[in-house]
């Protein structure tokens, strides 16, 4: 089996675009243990990238792809473009088939597919420069809607009160360089991480649902896994959050039907995430979709697939040969 592991060349010094290097590190090990031999394609380097890598591709003429790559020169919405490239060339990938990364990238159309079809989903408006009023209840959460691992969410993302929130969406728009801001009602609650993966044979299992305390937490900072909680190790929020698993007096069945709905909803493959919350009546809501969730191999993806009692190279195997099936059966 020959595998060409691609994967974006990421920002120095950026620690949610660097951390693709750890992730490059988890495959190829798993990639090693399995006798497969590969080579990694880094994109974002020369002056015509993406031209460069259909010409290396064609001639390595890989079995499958394994796909890492998450943008380009960290702009996420080049973040869907190689899937269309592995499938013009014909080529088997893994993780999430390019119509399910085109419309899990953008937070606000992944919003709207989901009340679409009746799912549980906060309320939500979006903001693109102007609009007339926030028509949804208070209190509201604002993210850039192209970025993924918390990037431009934190505490002060949160807003109670609707004059402090007016005034700052037009700075947050040109922070985050004119992108539409989703703005939703925040959920008090627990954080629930709800990951599938794709077998072989074409079958899709929940794994372990995991739940994110936030312990020691100030009773008035909100509960949120933002930047700092990912990124910033030695911060507060980083070292006082942990992932509990089979979280408690929690509708777990529920958990799994809706992210299995999920699933064939938005025409997932390989391995995703569904992020949710809980709120105080215990009510459901999906809150984001991860398409090829972050797989390093102390990611929280990944410990779960540990939990279920799979190796890093019991997860590679099989998410290559979902990619293989998936080309050969097309649905």
């Amino acid at each position: 089996m020959k595998i060409a592991l691609v994967h974006n060349t990421p920002v120095e010094g950026k620690l949610d675009s660097i951390d693709v290097l750890d992730q490059v590190e988890m495959v190829s090990a798993a990639l090693s243990g399995l006798d497969y031999s590969f080579k990694t394609f880094p994109v974002g380097e020369g002056a015509c990238p993406v031209s460069d890598l259909i010409n290396e591709l064609k001639a390595y003429s890989p079995d499958a792809v394994f796909n890492l790559f998450e943008g380009l020169s960290d702009d996420p919405r080049f973040y869907p473009m190689v899937a269309s490239i592995f499938e013009a060339g014909g080529f088997p990938y893994t993780g999430a088939p390019f119509p399910a990364l085109f419309t899990t990238t953008d937070k606000i159309l992944s919003k709207a597919i989901l009340q679409a079809n009746n799912l549980p989903t906060p309320e939500w408006q979006q903001y693109d420069g102007s609009f007339e009023a926030i028509t949804i209840p208070p209190p509201w959460i604002v993210k850039p809607s192209w970025e993924d691992g918390s990037i431009g969410i934190d505490e002060d993302s949160i807003y109670y009160g609707r004059e402090g929130l007016i005034s700052m969406l037009p700075l947050l728009y040109e922070r985050h360089r004119c992108q539409p801001l989703l703005i939703e009602r925040y959920i008090e609650g627990r954080e629930i991480n709800i990951p599938l993966l794709e077998h072989g044979d074409g079958s899709v299992e929940v794994l372990p649902i995991s739940e994110i305390t936030f312990e020691d937490w100030p009773p008035d900072k909100p509960r949120i896994v933002g930047y700092k909680a990912k990124w910033n190790e030695g911060a507060f929020e980083y070292e006082n959050t942990q992932r509990v698993f089979y979280p408690e007096e929690a509708p777990l069945e529920l958990m799994e039907e809706v992210a299995m709905k999920c699933w064939k909803l938005f025409h997932l493959g390989g391995y995703a995430r569904v992020d949710a919350r809980l709120d105080e009546h215990g009510n459901l809501y999906i809150i984001e979709i991860n398409t090829n969730p972050c797989i390093a191999s102390e990611s929280g993806f990944m410990r779960a697939t540990y939990e279920a009692g799979y190796r890093s190279l019991d997860f590679v195997r099989e998410v290559i040969a979902a990619a293989i099936r998936r080309r050969n059966h097309p649905k």
